[in-house]
């Protein structure tokens, strides 16, 4: 019996998402984020990396742990690097603008790290939109993109709303049927705010993304019996069951499903990528190929009102939201990305919590690549 399955059963059955504000993991080291970041560049620099890219990469996985969506942050590192050792990444990509208008790309991403080919996507998106108003860009042959919510908040930085979304990894199936056809197609959209803080939406169109069965799985805890289903089409807890024999379900059952399909369509079909069992299945991260297709959306607020008073109409809906009568036994009405800029400001305050499993894998990195490992507290 492995290491993960015998720790597995002296911990808790999860109870589901944890409320802002929650106390961290005490068996988790605190890193500063300010130590996070270089460190994390530094290796993929090591690896072959520009240095640009290397910095835009760990920003964006740093971004992910202080919004506490773990399962896009850190753990992810040597996942990449393997995949890089592996051929399976290409670090010194060559990517092309294949087609382009004033408000809309198509790039070429030639296997290059998902998250680098992201961002120039988005930031192509917001330039075309200052003066066109409305622009889309889309993106091909590139790996895993991180947190997919990220790009949006790139927009709603510069006060444009911000959509994005894209397909991957062959591992749902479509609903009512078995054969992997779809993956979790992630979509993410951000509304910048005055006094507020932005709207922001990131969620996969399963119950949540395969990273947190993973992440569970590399830290052997259970997952709630409502992500997934095991071999047998049965809830379970095992992640490594769900992961190598079962399936995720979808967020609301064959509504998620559809809500997929468009992804799919926004994505692998308008990008002239992969879409759905054309692109390559994957079971193990940084083993095997993953190859992900894109699509990121801008709107200028200024084309429809003063962007000033876009901002005031979005604070005004934040505070509809916040003021409903809460329901029995709830403590707090959430609007969509509050609890992660709480925990942001937590994990700003008190280091973000790195698992022991996370915490080797970093330190057997640093010694691979000769790099310091300098994150303590």
């Amino acid at each position: 019996m492995s290491k993960a399955r015998r720790r597995s059963k002296s911990i808790r059955k999860p109870t589901g998402r944890p409320a802002a504000g929650r106390r961290e993991d005490q068996s988790a080291t605190p890193i500063r984020p300010e130590r996070l970041r270089p460190f994390i560049a530094s290796i993929f620099h090591a690896l072959g990396v520009p240095d640009a890219d290397a910095d835009t990469v760990a920003e964006i996985i740093v971004e992910a742990d202080l919004r506490g969506v773990e399962s896009h942050g850190s753990t992810r590192v040597a996942g990449y690097a393997s995949m890089i050792k592996l051929g399976l990444l290409n670090p010194r990509p060559k990517i092309e603008v294949l087609r382009e208008t004033p408000s809309t790309a198509m790039l070429e991403g030639d296997n290059a790290f998902g998250m680098v080919v992201a961002w120039r996507a988005m930031t192509m998106a917001l330039d075309k939109a200052a003066s066109a108003g409305i622009a889309c860009v889309t993106a091909r042959n590139v790996t895993h993109t991180g947190m997919v919510g990220f790009y949006p908040m790139m927009a709603a930085r510069r006060g444009f709303i911000g959509l994005s979304c894209n397909n991957g990894p062959t591992i749902l199936p479509p609903f009512g049927g078995t054969t992997p056809t779809l993956a979790t197609n992630p979509f993410s959209a951000a509304f910048p705010a005055g006094r507020e803080n932005p709207i922001v939406l990131d969620m996969a169109t399963s119950v949540v993304a395969g990273g947190k069965l993973r992440l569970a799985a590399k830290n052997g805890l259970p997952i709630p019996d409502t992500w997934a289903l095991d071999r047998r089409g049965v809830p379970t807890t095992d992640p490594r069951e769900a992961i190598f024999h079962g399936f995720l379900q979808w967020a609301g059952g064959y509504k998620g499903f559809g809500m997929a399909t468009v992804v799919e369509g926004l994505s692998g079909v308008l990008s002239g990528g992969l879409f759905g069992r054309d692109v390559p299945a994957m079971k193990t991260f940084g083993q095997e190929p993953l190859v992900t297709s894109t699509f990121y959306m801008a709107i200028n607020p200024e084309c429809f009102m003063p962007l000033k008073e876009f901002k005031a109409r979005v604070d005004g809906l934040v505070r509809h939201i916040k003021s409903s009568r809460k329901a029995a036994g709830v403590k707090e009405v959430y609007v969509a990305g509050e609890i992660e800029f709480l925990k942001r400001a937590q994990r700003l305050a008190e280091g973000i919590p790195v698992s022991a499993v996370v915490l080797d894998e970093l330190r057997g990195l640093a010694a691979e690549h000769g790099v310091p490992f300098n994150l303590g507290r």
